[in-house]
């Protein structure tokens, strides 16, 4: 007996017998077949033919082309015995079997739920909804022409948006509004003046314990319908809004429904011994470190991230960014404050790591995939061993999940490479001391210091608005004696603040005086020092040595010539070392060959060399000392010097 045929009409058309495709032949065929599959009976005449095709204006050859394209059907679809594609009586009829064609059984699914709905079972009309969903693959009719195929497509695409409300409003009624709440920021995102879906968002915001953003959405489309319409919310919308003002109780989620249906598919991983079956229920960790509710500056900056992170849901892969600069400048407070502005654009989960680890030894990515596949519910024993099994599995389940990962503090591409997640509705920040070669996909960003504005309005923020009007010269001065570096800036402005008798003044000469000694004076030198500590001490011995003998030289720059000199290395070797500094951001490349430190890492580095070279060659700039002296001194500094002996 040949098997019987199957037609899709939700997504591209297509045709089965069996397990194999049929070819359909031209869009105009298609367009053909199409309208015998959704007209009434299964029937048309050659002219609803003609006109589902070409509408109005046919060529004069149509007819003879329709019956073309029927004669081809007829053969593509033959089985054999009676014609599934026959003509009489003036018409064309083509016979479906029940249950042949996908929108027929898209139907029967809706019908089930709308029975289980009045009959009070709200999880199995879910269930039906889910799997009446998953028959769509798309636009329908995709790629199908004619004025009859763009009707229908537009008819189907409302039904699907009916169906698709009622099982979001199903799913939210069951408990399972975490998983709801990813499509529905995306619907709102596609029909923003939707009341009905902004209300059902504000309803999964809310049970997911978001009331701020909840209400947030509240005054996004009411500023909408304002500035676009003239309009005010609709009531229910509004009775919505108080609700969640007042948290009522009415508002509590229920308890998540059992039989509801799963909403993510079983994910199948190999191992060495056995395949492993890992059930992966929508879960949504959320793991961001708090936020600084003082966060400052960084207007444009941020605009960028967050556009870039957060819009283009499925253009291609997932959106990555990376952070850099110099030590302090606040790459890590800049993504995590990123993270807290898109969590309700990622509400499937937002994902965090050190990856610098307790005492400075990076972290295995073997160890973080762990703590990520155990954060969405993957059972202990289904997490595989290997490195790669983990990387994939961590893949499958990000995959089609609105996911943010912060990856702070990272050491290299090998590290990050494992943990990115898949999908174009993934976003990654990443953090580093230095650009990360190798990371396809991942845009650096070199974050830089507060310009004097930004400066000035977080010594406002921490110390006191009155305080630094009271003086603003003093605060200019106090805001470029830290170089503008926002850890800096923070310090100060907080020693400030602890310090109320004193002026603006006198904590800037202080602060001037404190960084120029040759070993730090306060406790708050040390907290700006701590990430220099950190980056110079990841440095290699000869490219320590560079850092401390460029930073004697006089003037604002130096030149890689000068660091030959200074070091008694050829030029091309001066040159490498100072790049590798400037790559790490401790100093900054201003022209070919010639190099800037901020004046708070100069005398980080000047300290450094004190420590290293010894006071009174340091004081001298060894400027002083004989030619096999110097000479004495650098190759002494290379082998030992900077290991901590001192000259």
């Amino acid at each position: 007996m040949m098997p019987g045929l199957r037609f899709a009409v939700l997504g591209p058309v297509r045709a089965w017998r069996g397990e194999d495709e049929l070819p359909l032949g031209s869009p105009q065929q298609r367009a053909v077949l199409v309208t015998l599959l959704l007209c009434e009976g299964g029937a048309a005449t050659a002219d609803q033919l003609i006109d589902a095709v070409w509408g109005a204006e046919p060529p004069p050859s149509a007819r003879a082309t329709v019956r073309t394209y029927v004669s081809r059907l007829r053969q593509v679809l033959g089985s054999g015995g009676e014609p599934l594609l026959g003509s009489a009586a003036g018409l064309y009829r083509l016979r479906v079997e029940p249950g042949a064609l996908d929108i027929a059984s898209f139907a029967d699914l809706v019908a089930q739920a709308g029975a289980a709905r009045q009959q009070g079972d709200a999880a199995t009309a879910a269930e039906r909804l889910h799997a009446a969903a998953g028959l769509w693959h798309g636009e329908p009719l995709n790629g199908v022409p004619g004025p009859y195929a763009d009707a229908q497509r537009a008819h189907l695409e409302r039904v699907r948006h009916l169906a698709a409300v009622e099982r979001l409003t199903l799913d939210i009624e069951i408990g399972r509004h975490t998983a709801a709440m990813a499509e529905l920021t995306a619907l709102v995102e596609e029909q923003p003046f939707d009341e009905g879906l902004r209300r059902l968002l504000m309803v999964a915001l809310y049970q997911a314990g978001r009331p701020a953003a909840a209400v947030a959405q509240y005054h996004e489309i009411r500023t909408l319908l304002a500035d676009e319409l003239g309009l005010d919310p609709g009531g229910a919308l509004q009775e919505l809004y108080q609700q969640v003002l007042v948290a009522d109780p009415a508002l509590t989620p229920p308890a998540l429904t059992p039989s509801a249906p799963a909403a993510t598919p079983p994910v199948t991983t190999a191992s060495t011994t056995a395949s492993t079956t890992v059930a992966a229920p929508r879960v949504a960790p959320a793991q961001m470190p708090a936020d600084i509710t003082d966060f400052t500056g960084r207007a444009a900056l941020l605009m960028e991230l967050t556009d870039a992170l957060g819009s283009g849901r499925d253009a291609g892969s997932a959106r990555a960014i990376g952070l850099t600069g110099l030590p302090g400048v606040g790459t890590s407070a800049l993504a995590i404050h990123v993270a807290h502005r898109l969590r309700d654009r990622f509400p499937d989960g937002q994902l965090y790591v050190d990856l610098r680890g307790d005492h400075g030894t990076p972290v295995d990515p073997v160890a973080v995939l762990g703590r990520f596949l155990r954060a969405f519910a993957v059972e202990p024993a289904a997490i595989p061993d290997d490195l790669h099994e983990r990387t994939a599995l961590w893949r499958s389940i990000t995959d089609g999940r609105h996911v943010l990962v912060v990856l702070d503090h990272a050491h290299g591409a090998a590290q990050v490479r494992h943990l990115l997640p898949a999908g174009s509705r993934c976003a990654t920040v990443v953090t580093a001391d230095r650009r990360l070669p190798g990371l396809a996909g991942v845009v650096w960003r070199t974050v830089p210091v507060f310009d004097a504005d930004e400066s000035l309005e977080l010594l406002r923020c921490v110390a006191g608005a009155q305080r630094i009007a009271a003086e603003p010269d003093a605060a200019r001065r106090l805001a470029t004696s830290c170089s503008h570096v926002p850890l800096a800036v923070r310090v100060a402005a907080e020693r400030l603040s602890a310090r109320p008798t004193w002026s603006v003044a006198e904590i800037e000469d202080r602060l001037r005086v404190e960084i120029r000694q040759p070993v730090a004076l306060h406790a708050d030198c040390d907290l700006v020092e701590a990430p220099l500590e950190r980056r110079y001490n990841d440095l290699d011995p000869q490219t320590a040595l560079a850092f401390c003998l460029a930073s004697l030289a006089d003037g604002a720059d130096v030149t890689a010539a000068e660091v030959a000199g200074l070091a008694v290395l050829p030029l091309p070797e001066a040159e490498r070392l100072m790049e590798e500094l400037v790559d790490v951001h401790l100093v900054e490349s201003v022209a070919y060959r010639r190099y800037r430190y901020h004046s708070l890492i100069r005398w980080f580095a000047r300290r450094k060399a004190v420590l290293q070279l010894g006071h009174t060659i340091t004081e001298a700039g060894l400027d002083t000392l004989q030619p096999a002296e110097h000479e004495a001194v650098a190759a002494g500094t290379v082998a030992g010097l900077v290991r901590g002996h001192v000259v």
